[in-house]
């Protein structure tokens, strides 16, 4: 019995010690690609497009597999979407997505000299009444993997007409006509009317201007996000239309055109800017495009893990919804103008208008002061 217990000891510590020596180990599973899959669909742009790409994994690091752009493709896979009226089991119309490669992206650990993504363009305008299937076949996997989404009402989704108005005759009105010490600065209220179905609301504001310099002349765009916004309803109740709202702050918008051009590196080559005009878009997205990005958001309290949200079957994952977008164009009033070029804190940045009709209205108010470009 003392020798039974002497041997079962002895085995147990050398299979201790052989494990603790083993330190070449495989922790992966067995490899098997997942599609990864983004697509909004749009009836407000031409082209539609989705991102199709796979899992990956290796032994090393995975930040390093991620740089080579094999890595997140599929060798093969073909994919449609598929349009379907009320009450019908059969397409109504079939688009097969067609591959293109895209270039000039923005640096990341992701491979971005090119990227492949995947389009369709309808024959005829999108329908918000009809749903519609993405249809993705891919040789290493033995079932297709499908996914839904309904579009979102455009005719609902509009501008304050006021405000609209507004913006075309008076102008975007931030700041008054006085150069006096103390600026007084307006915030004016953009409003809107949401679009049935449509969950999650974003809106931004661009400003653009032509730059010139001896070169020539070059047009540039600095975009401002004004905040992000959600629909009181859910699911059916989403048919009503509710109004939005953001206060545009007259100050904070020169501060930021400040904030964008405090540190371009070729302000010294710029001669002058030709303001262009001003606009404001609206974007919408569904119920399922909203809660991906709340499920996806950063986390803020003590608990970092968060659940996953996808509509993707089968074995893929990721998200494919819709999305719709309105824009308003106009243009900046005169003592909006004037604080731009003259004001202290964007005159070092030689703003000017070409409009001879608004130049020669701010000289009038001021008694002199001149904005224009000649």
């Amino acid at each position: 019995m003392k020798k039974l217990v002497s041997y079962l000891v002895a085995f147990v510590f050398v299979g201790f010690a052989f494990i603790s020596c083993k330190t070449d180990f495989d922790i992966n599973a067995p490899y098997k690609p997942i599609p990864i899959i983004y697509g909004l669909l749009d009836q407000s742009q031409d082209t539609q497009f989705v991102k199709i790409n796979k899992s990956f994994i290796g032994d090393g690091n995975n930040v390093d597999y991620a740089s080579i752009n094999d890595s997140v493709l599929f060798s093969n896979i073909s994919a449609r979407v598929e349009q379907y009226a009320p009450g019908f089991s059969s397409p109504f119309k079939v688009y097969d997505l067609q591959e293109l490669w895209v270039g000039n992206l923005q640096s990341g650990i992701f491979y971005s000299d090119s990227q492949k993504v995947y389009y369709f363009i309808p024959d005829a305008p999108l329908n918000d009444e009809h749903m519609y299937q993405l249809v993705v076949s891919v040789d290493d996997l033995e079932e297709d993997i499908t996914a839904q989404t309904y579009l979102l009402d455009g005719s609902g989704l509009s501008f304050d007409y006021l405000f609209s108005l507004a913006l075309g005759i008076n102008g975007l009105n931030l700041a008054d006509v006085n150069l006096g010490t103390s600026d007084v600065f307006y915030s004016p209220q953009i409003k809107w009317n949401t679009a049935p179905k449509g969950k999650r609301y974003e809106l931004i504001m661009s400003f653009r201007y032509n730059e010139v310099t001896a070169l020539g002349s070059q047009p540039k765009t600095i975009y401002w996000n004004l905040g992000t916004q959600t629909a009181i309803g859910n699911g059916d109740a989403l048919n009503d239309s509710e109004k939005m709202f953001v206060n545009l702050s007259g100050e904070q918008f020169y501060e930021m055109i400040n904030s964008r051009l405090k540190d371009y590196s070729n302000e010294a080559q710029v001669l002058k800017r030709e303001v262009i005009a001003v606009d404001f878009i609206v974007s919408a997205g569904n119920e399922d495009l909203n809660t991906y990005i709340e499920v996806n958001e950063p986390a803020t309290g003590v608990v970092t893990e968060r659940p996953t949200f996808t509509n993707i079957s089968g074995d893929g994952i990721g998200l494919f919804a819709s999305k719709y977008q309105v824009a308003v164009t106009g243009n900046l009033s005169d003592g909006s103008v004037l604080e731009l070029c003259k004001g202290p804190v964007t005159s070092g940045y030689k703003f000017c208008i070409d409009s001879t009709d608004q130049i020669t209205a701010i000289s009038n108010l001021t008694g002199g002061e001149n904005v224009g470009c000649n």
